[in-house]
């Protein structure tokens, strides 16, 4: 059974939400995240913030403002954070009439998550259907390497010890897994070879690393094995993904999946 926390929401316009103490101290203790966190709602919805301690206490921080915003949340709303995962917390939403706000469900139209940006479209040489590939290298986000406390912002900007980007999956993925050049660059990924890719249960595939200048830009991308860790992780196309660089392992995690809703099909 997950654990949980709820919240009432008392200033909608607030850069952040606090944790409560007791929770932190009982069930992250020594684990509260220093990447991007996952805060996920109904209608496939999800938003990326960051766990940050300011003072005594800890919140939801870079990003609460958009959670708030898209839905929108309003006073007195009755919130509730169940932890899926160490990065992840599923959020229900309770209105001051006490049911269940229901979210819509998400369209393919949708840009307003802060897993959104804008994408750089490419055409995949190796894709006999022409299909293009998303490089999502506005989808970027890594460690300010000064050591000094961010600020909160609006944008999508996002303070971590480890790279990470969102990508979500077309027809040209199931072969490959292109990474977007400025995340390759804070990865270190500077040169072939293998490389580890697992998921949050800890199984491991390892794959090829291989240099494309199909382009006529140096682009790394995850050849020889990248098909297992596809089919076996039940990865889809349209599958909206978060893959994080583990500098101290120097391996890729999945650390987010969010599966593309089938459209309902009516009869006659």
């Amino acid at each position: 059974m997950a654990h949980a926390f709820f919240k009432i929401l008392r200033d909608p316009s607030a850069p952040r939400l606090s944790l409560p103490p007791d929770f932190v101290r009982e069930y992250l203790k020594n684990n509260i995240p220093t990447g991007p966190v996952i805060i996920s709602a109904s209608g496939g919805h999800a938003w990326i913030v960051k766990i940050k301690k300011i003072g005594d206490h800890h919140y939801f921080t870079n990003g609460w403002k958009n959670v708030v915003k898209d839905i929108p949340l309003v006073y007195e709303n009755f919130l509730i954070f169940r932890l899926v995962n160490p990065y992840t917390f599923d959020m229900t939403i309770f209105g001051k009439n006490g049911c269940e706000q229901i979210l819509p469900p998400k369209s393919e139209d949708d840009d307003h998550e802060d897993v959104s940006g804008e994408f750089e479209n490419v055409v995949d040489e190796d894709d006999k259907d022409g299909e293009e590939e998303e490089d999502h290298d506005d989808d970027c986000y890594v460690d300010d390497k000064d050591g000094e406390e961010e600020e909160d912002h609006d944008d999508d900007c996002y303070v971590d010890d480890d790279p990470f980007f969102v990508m979500t999956f077309t027809k040209s993925h199931i072969r490959r897994l292109r990474f977007p050049g400025k995340f390759a660059e804070w990865a270190g990924i500077n040169g072939e070879g293998t490389m580890r890719v697992k998921n949050l249960d800890g199984a491991e595939w390892v794959t090829k690393v291989k240099l494309d200048t199909t382009f006529k830009t140096k682009r790394y991308l995850l050849s020889s094995g990248w098909r297992s860790f596809w089919h076996e992780n039940n990865l889809s196309q349209g599958d909206e993904c978060v893959f994080k660089f583990i500098r101290s392992e120097r391996k890729l995690l999945l650390a987010k999946v969010t599966k593309k809703k089938l459209k309902k099909r009516h009869g006659y």
